[in-house]
């Protein structure tokens, strides 16, 4: 439906100085409640004001000087241009509080939100969409510039050439390895979510089984120590597939140590240094390898050790803003990871106010996501104003094109789908702009303290040193982040237990004394066999394990050629799973006499 056009009449209100005064829905207060006080009362109304409130409908406006206007649009209107109408109460719910002088912080955010840009209006008629037929060309119309055609070519070029552009490298997170060999890559990384797709995809389940193999035959004194061995299983997996990549893709490999360690620091000393000589035996030096750490009060330690003890390059990852990032500086990374999801999370808990209502408004004029921009943007002017040599590295993005105005970093991490998608021509979207001066980044990190002495004090507990904000974001992102990081490690070992279990099992156990454990399993598939012979159905009693070993080495009769049974023998034998998961038939079908 189209809107009414507007009415020329406008009548000026009285209003509270240098306050907007939005349009309320439900029942409206005038100046007699005021007066009233908390009175809930109804003000009565002339008949010539009731009708014409029930034709018009209410517009408020902000002017310039902070005064507003109030435009009435509809049929005509005949009231006192003195004084604005009231519509009458249409409904029982209690009114909506009168915004007053009292409510100052209310009135700074109504007036900063009302004074925010309008989204451009979605275009829907064919001459908007540029659909039909073009308009001929103007005699004055000029040619674009070569500034204008530079800005269009940049905005019409792949997201992946735009960072090169920039000088912004691109880091694999993928084991696509038909991606890694063709796309120019900087690096590649490695991380607990992969590990466990890897073993549901056979090319990657394939390493695995050779880490726990390798682990298997290297155990100490022939112990089967399964926790001992399920750990170096994971590192030889690890190190089989960073090996891969290494050999796919130019430039470092990221890859982790155990994230269930984050609160023990010699643990991650000594792990970091356990995949460094593993990498070192396939013939990879140190200065190809970066070991990523959480970057929590034990993980900083860690990689302070490992940096200028061993001169283990690390990367500082969960860094949650300015300040963390400073604390990982101090350590001496040589990277530090801020992960986009996370930190937008935690950006999205934070609060300054303890009012609901308070809370609401900064939703809206600060979403979580404008906040995690501005601190990535605030840690990369940090790091270029002062210099420091870290690298910053971005990861875990919700849209590929975020990558365009988070700043000055260094490299960015993309899956397969983000690098396919960063590789396509970007039309349409409109190159984004860091922080410039002035802005609320690049004031933030002038004001930051610089050098910092977090490490220094207290131990190495920094968070409590870290401003009350700035903590309690830090402490969310690592929380997110290590929750997710712990539960995909934890579901990759019970994976790979599970297979260590079972060649312990026989390893240790004799044909004879493995096929006692199965006598159970025996018994229900005679009786399944019987009933089935019988040409009646029934539910197995227990689950009849079919597939293990010791069960077919006591279930089967290998040694018996096929074709000489009888017949009770073949209804033994014949055993079918309900549901057609499994058949075992070893009736001759060149036999007539043997049921089909």
């Amino acid at each position: 439906m189209s809107e009414r056009p507007s009415s020329p009449s406008t009548v000026s209100a009285p209003l509270t100085p240098a306050m907007p005064v939005p349009t309320l829905l439900g029942k409206r207060r005038s100046t007699a409640h005021d007066e009233n006080g908390s009175s809930r009362n109804p003000i009565a109304t002339s008949p010539t004001l009731a009708t014409a409130a029930t034709n018009t409908q209410t517009v408020t406006t902000l002017v310039h000087g902070g005064a507003s206007r109030v435009s009435l649009r509809g049929k005509k209107a005949s009231r006192p241009a003195e004084k604005p109408s009231i519509p009458f109460p249409t409904s029982s719910r209690p009114a909506p509080p009168v915004l007053t002088a009292t409510h100052a912080g209310f009135a700074d955010i109504a007036n900063r939100l009302l004074n925010m840009s309008q989204s451009p209006a979605i275009p829907t008629s064919s001459r908007e969409l540029g659909l039909g037929k073009r308009p001929r060309p103007s005699a004055t119309r000029t040619k674009p510039t070569g500034e204008q055609k530079q800005a269009i070519a940049q905005a019409t070029s792949p997201l992946w050439r735009t960072l090169e552009a920039k000088r912004k490298v691109v880091i694999a997170a993928t084991l696509d390895y038909e991606l890694l060999g063709s796309l120019p890559y900087a690096g590649s990384m490695v991380t607990p979510g992969m590990l466990r797709e890897g073993l549901l995809t056979p090319d990657t389940a394939y390493h695995a089984w050779v880490g726990a193999k390798r682990a298997i035959e290297e155990r100490p004194g022939g112990e089967w120590d399964l926790a001992a061995i399920l750990k170096t299983a994971l590192q030889y997996y690890l190190v089989e597939l960073g090996a891969l990549m290494l050999d796919s893709v130019n430039g470092p490999h990221y890859t982790f140590v155990d994230p269930r360690l984050h609160d023990n620091s010699r643990a991650m000393v000594k792990y970091a240094m356990r995949l460094t000589k593993l990498f070192a035996k396939k013939g990879y030096s140190r200065d190809r390898i970066v070991v990523t750490i959480p970057a929590t009060e034990a993980g900083v330690q860690a990689a302070k050790t490992l940096e200028r003890k061993h001169s283990v390059q690390t990367n500082l990852t969960l860094v949650s803003g300015l300040v963390h990032a400073a604390v990982c500086a101090e350590a001496e990374a040589t990277c530090i990871t801020l992960c986009y999801k996370e930190l937008s999370e935690a950006c999205g808990r934070k609060s300054t106010s303890s009012n609901p209502f308070v809370k609401a408004w900064e939703t809206m004029l600060a979403p979580s996501k404008g906040l995690a921009d501005e601190a990535i943007q605030a840690t990369t002017a940090y790091f270029n104003l002062h210099k420091l040599q870290s690298a910053i590295l971005v990861t875990n993005l919700r849209n590929v094109y975020d990558a365009k105005r988070l700043g000055e970093f260094d490299a960015v991490v993309f899956d397969a789908g983000q690098s396919l998608q960063a590789r396509a021509p970007a039309s349409g979207v409109l190159p984004a702009t860091g922080p410039s001066a002035g802005t609320s980044a690049t004031r933030q990190a002038h004001e930051a303290q610089y050098p910092t002495s977090f490490l220094a004090s207290n131990n190495g507990a920094f968070l409590s040193e870290m401003p009350a904000d700035a903590r309690t974001v830090a402490r969310v992102t690592l929380a997110e982040g290590l929750k997710d990081l712990t539960e995909q490690m934890f579901k990759t070992a019970m994976h790979m237990l599970e297979f260590l279990q079972g060649e312990a099992q026989l390893a240790q156990v004799d044909d004879i004394g493995l096929q006692a454990f199965y006598e159970e399993d025996e018994k229900e598939a005679d009786r399944l066999a019987e009933l089935n012979a019988a040409g009646l159905s029934a539910e197995p009693l227990i689950p009849v394990r079919w597939y293990d070993v010791g069960f077919r080495l006591r279930f089967s009769s290998w040694d018996q050629p096929a074709g000489f049974h009888t017949q009770d023998e073949v209804s033994e034998c014949r055993v079918i799973e309900r549901g057609g998961n499994w058949t075992q038939d070893r009736s001759d079908s060149r036999n007539p006499a043997l049921p089909q």
